[in-house]
């Protein structure tokens, strides 16, 4: 008795969607033929895998690869320029033993570095310590992208 092969045939395709557990917008995947003809295709999130097809996704990931590119050269840049700057100088008015009136916050950081900059930085970004309510000098970090990290220092002065 000869045993029967079991054959599975595989369909390539590119989705068009995300797909939990299958893979994201674009991506190449290999998936059974039946899942394709009877989930997929019905529910218009994944296409076959033509050599037009996987020419257009590279060209489009391309372009995207090189958009992400700029966008962190661009970031990198204003990285440096804070980091050369260095210090933005924010003057309050001043109580007894050196304590400001209210507190230093992202917004007010974010305003010191539009005036001496013109950069606007978006203050949800930006970490500034817990409380500055005192006069001195304050290490605060903005994260221009997802892998630029820019270091400055703030001042805080009498007015």
């Amino acid at each position: 008795m000869v045993a029967a092969k079991k054959v599975t045939k595989k369909q390539q395709v590119v989705l068009t969607k995300t797909v939990n557990g299958l893979g994201s917008e674009g991506q190449l995947v290999k998936v059974n033929y039946g899942y394709w003809r009877n989930f997929l295709q019905p529910q218009q999130v994944a296409e076959v895998a033509t050599a037009d097809v996987i020419a257009k996704i590279e060209a489009e990931r391309k372009v995207i690869e090189a958009r992400v590119a700029k966008e962190r050269e661009a970031a990198q840049k204003m990285a440096n320029a804070l980091q050369t700057i260095g210090k933005f100088t924010i003057k309050r008015k001043v109580g007894e033993e050196d304590k400001i009136f209210g507190s230093v916050t992202a917004a007010d950081v974010c305003e010191a570095v539009y005036a001496q900059t013109a950069q606007n930085l978006d203050k949800k970004m930006v970490t500034v310590p817990a409380n500055i309510n005192s006069l001195g000098d304050y290490d605060c970090t903005v994260k221009l992208h997802p892998d630029v990290t820019g270091r400055f220092t703030v001042v805080v002065a009498r007015e």
